[in-house]
């Protein structure tokens, strides 16, 4: 049911053309993120009715800074494109996950959750008024569809990771996980990747021999994608058309769109983003603004930026070996540790003297506004975790990637980002080339200074702008204007 308060920005009435969609995200900050920022494009370009689904486990996180967004943008003079202004409303549903939890990191927890609250979300749809003419829904989100069947609505699949990674998902779904399986051969047979190892596979899909809980929750919506009114792609051809392509041929009963990258218009102007409400996601954790101003004083490029997202977790002994190799490479850093990032659940301890040796060269924050920083002048490269909203974020800002991955599709993204696209280097959390600093220090070096890894990730960067801003000649933009259309028919 709709929390208490849940309707934090304007409001306004339904004329009887006027659609109204419920969106639904999986309930991680990397899922939530490219759906609000959908939600406001729809909103505010098309007139769209927004209800926005959370767990009642994400809502409580997300309401403190909700709140703030919207007095910030309620002090600030009137303006026709307004946050404030949408007719956005944000409810929650029970989720089961007790109050006291902390399991931001804890995938299956948080995907039972999803499932306990597919009653609660029935029940939602049905006194929602006026009546919800569409649903977006996370694809993870399986029973969604079962909500929109029964209740006579379309629903929308939404996917929140590259085209190579839902092929990944689609084979196993189907049961076509190529004979290459076997130890130490290459998986050749996946749409728009590279040849992959099993261990680059999509983590939740390894489990494809034993089926487990996460492996039948991640592939059971893939057995029923004919049943979407279509599928919503956050990517975008320049850089994933073959991928795109062959799967426009072999799912001939399922319209996919590509609408990505799913982000601010802002973020593609190739300026520092302004302070405007599109520009700004609420996140589980504050967002340090301050580290812009550090920013500022630094030279054009001349910045690594450091952030391993918000589910990844870390070991004390890669903490410290990060901090040496970072330290080694003698560039700036702004580096994310986030609360809670070490696996253990200890408290962040740096290296003896680390912090006085690097005084004013490494600034450490708990969480960053990171369209911001991405945006800024002075970042160089982008050290991430290859999350795939990470990953389009540093793509559209031409900023080579140096990916470390912790578990599903980021594997594979920093396969493709090494070994596909060439806008940067990965590096190993298992296995042969085993982290170390000397490691960490050489290709962190070679993602800042690297002439050619720089000239393919401005080339990726152009398709991106291409995609988005050109209008309906952008394929990007060109497809979300077929997709609402689509929904009127």
């Amino acid at each position: 049911m709709p929390a208490e308060g849940g309707a934090l920005l304007h409001s306004h009435g339904l004329s009887p053309t006027k659609q109204h969609a419920v969106v639904v995200p999986w309930p991680g900050q990397g899922h939530i993120n490219p759906l609000l920022h959908l939600s406001r494009t729809l909103a505010a370009q098309y007139g769209f009715s927004i209800t926005f689904v959370n767990l009642d486990y994400t809502h409580r996180l997300l309401l403190k800074s909700l709140h703030k967004e919207a007095l910030v943008e309620q002090a600030q003079p009137s303006d026709p494109t307004s946050v404030a202004e949408l007719d956005i409303k944000f409810v929650s549903v029970p989720d089961g996950i007790p109050v006291e939890a902390s399991c931001t990191s804890n995938v299956p927890e948080l995907s039972a959750g999803v499932v306990y609250s597919a009653p609660a979300f029935e029940r939602l749809l049905t006194e929602l008024r006026p009546r919800p003419t569409c649903i977006i829904a996370d694809i993870f989100v399986g029973h969604t569809q079962d909500a929109a069947n029964k209740l006579g609505i379309p629903c929308v699949a939404f996917w929140t990771q590259s085209a190579s990674c839902f092929a990944a998902h689609v084979a196993a779904a189907r049961g076509l996980f190529p004979s290459e399986l076997e130890e130490g051969k290459l998986i050749e047979s996946i749409a728009g990747a590279p040849p992959l190892r099993f261990k680059d596979l999509p983590g939740f899909l390894q489990a494809y021999k034993e089926p487990d809980f996460m492996f039948n929750f991640v592939t059971k919506p893939f057995t029923r994608l004919e049943e979407a009114h279509c599928v919503l792609m956050n990517s975008f051809a320049a850089m994933e058309g073959g991928a795109l392509e062959t799967l426009r041929q072999q799912m001939t009963g399922c319209r996919i769109y590509t609408i990505g990258p799913v982000l601010p218009l802002d973020f593609f102007s190739g300026k520092k983003l302004s302070n405007n409400g599109f520009n700004k996601i609420p996140g589980f954790w504050g967002e340090d603004y301050s580290c812009l101003e550090w920013l500022d004083a630094q030279k054009e490029c001349s910045v690594l930026y450091v952030s391993f997202g918000s589910i990844a977790l870390l070991t004390d002994e890669e903490l410290q070996e990060f901090a040496l190799g970072l330290e080694a490479t003698g560039y700036p850093v702004l580096w994310v540790l986030r609360p809670g990032i070490l696996e253990d659940g200890g408290r962040v301890s740096l290296p003896p003297g680390f912090q006085e040796r690097t005084q004013g060269r490494v600034h450490i924050i708990d969480w960053a506004p990171q369209l911001h920083v991405l945006a800024h002048p002075s970042v160089g490269a982008f050290f991430t975790h290859a999350g795939w909203n990470s990953t389009l974020e540093g793509v559209s800002q031409g900023k080579p990637l140096l990916g470390f991955p912790y578990f599903a599709d980021q594997m594979l993204n920093c396969r493709c980002i090494q070994d596909l696209w060439g806008n940067g280097l990965a590096l190993e959390r298992h296995g042969e080339g085993l982290l170390t600093r000397s490691i960490v220090e050489s290709k962190a070096c070679t993602v800042m200074s690297d002439a050619k890894l720089r000239e393919t990730a401005l080339l990726l960067r152009d398709g991106a702008r291409r995609a988005i801003i050109s209008g309906e000649q952008g394929s990007s933009t060109s497809d979300l204007h077929h997709f609402v259309e689509s929904l009127s028919l």
